[in-house]
């Protein structure tokens, strides 16, 4: 059986390597979909940068707009952590608020069966959101973040708003500070797929200027891409292969492009753009109501990796 917790085998429960104790639920979905390939949705980012808010932003996706474009599609909460999580951000966010960064501990994953998702099948999505603070060193991602060394996808988040100047240069410090702590773990990064995510893209709209590929991308509701979701990844690498070029003469991020790119450091990488929120709150409340943007785009990647 797959430990959530600690991504390993294990034969018994509690998980005989990290001694975690699995829900009665994941258990029976394991013994009768064990085969499921698992979804793992590892989200690696500095404080403030919007990890929370996009995990909580992408669950209320699964639950609305993704019915509508998947026949037969449901999700089925497979932990108590996963219906608390879910219930809880979406209220936050409904009522036009922010859900709180994520405190400073070994963060309890969100999991979830995805069932019939148009041309992929069934999944098991394992959400983390570990707090920003993890990432600003090898020891606190040893301490706060471990479970990412047995992750095969990497959700890397970044706001660029959120960057201090120069902006190329503080993205380099937070991938370098990634693979200083998986090697401190022994984990072998040449193995991860990579997603080099900017969040909070409705504030780059004027820097986007010279990519319209991506601003028409951003600009336009996803559903009717998204109905196919295989189809949909042929222009999520137009879109990846525009926002790396972004990247590396807009942003003049050449150390941080040049780490991405290294043979040796990961087996994949793509670049995406999304908007949780749609438009920038104020004073930590909504301006509007909430209306996402490509949230769903790092969720495909994901499913593609998967299998």
């Amino acid at each position: 059986m797959f430990c959530p917790f600690c991504l390993q085998n294990t034969h018994q429960n509690p998980c005989t390597t990290c001694k975690n104790t699995l829900s009665n639920l994941y258990m029976e979905s394991q013994k009768k979909l064990g085969g499921t390939p698992k979804a793992i949705l590892s989200t690696v980012g500095f404080s403030g940068h919007g990890k929370t808010v996009f995990l909580a932003s992408l669950l209320h996706e699964l639950d609305t707009t993704l019915p509508s474009l998947w026949p037969n599609y449901y999700r089925l909460a497979l932990n108590q952590e996963a219906v608390n999580t879910l219930k809880q951000n979406l209220s936050i966010l409904t009522r036009g608020d922010l859900p709180e960064s994520t405190r400073r501990n070994f963060p309890a994953p969100s999991i979830h069966q995805l069932n019939n998702i148009a041309q992929i099948g069934n999944r098991v999505l394992i959400a983390y959101d570990p707090p920003g603070e993890a990432f600003e060193s090898d020891e606190l991602i040893e301490s706060y973040a471990h479970f990412v060394r047995g992750s095969p996808t990497v959700i890397f988040i970044i706001s660029l708003k959120d960057l201090a100047e120069p902006r190329g240069e503080e993205a380099y410090r937070l991938l370098n500070n990634y693979l200083l702590g998986m090697a401190r773990l022994g984990a072998k990064t040449r193995n991860q797929h990579l997603i080099v995510t900017f969040t909070k893209a409705d504030q780059l709209l004027a820097e986007l200027e010279r990519y319209p590929l991506v601003l028409q991308h951003l600009a336009t509701p996803a559903e009717n891409q998204v109905r196919r979701p295989k189809d949909y990844l042929k222009q999520l690498k137009l879109v990846s292969a525009e926002l790396e070029k972004f990247t590396l003469q807009d942003l003049r991020a050449q150390n941080f492009i040049n780490l991405v790119r290294a043979r040796n450091n990961f087996k994949s990488y793509q670049f995406c753009a999304v908007s949780a929120l749609g438009s920038a709150p104020e004073n930590g409340h909504l301006a509007s109501n909430f209306q996402p943007k490509r949230v769903v785009d790092p969720l495909i990647w994901v499913l593609d990796k998967a299998g």
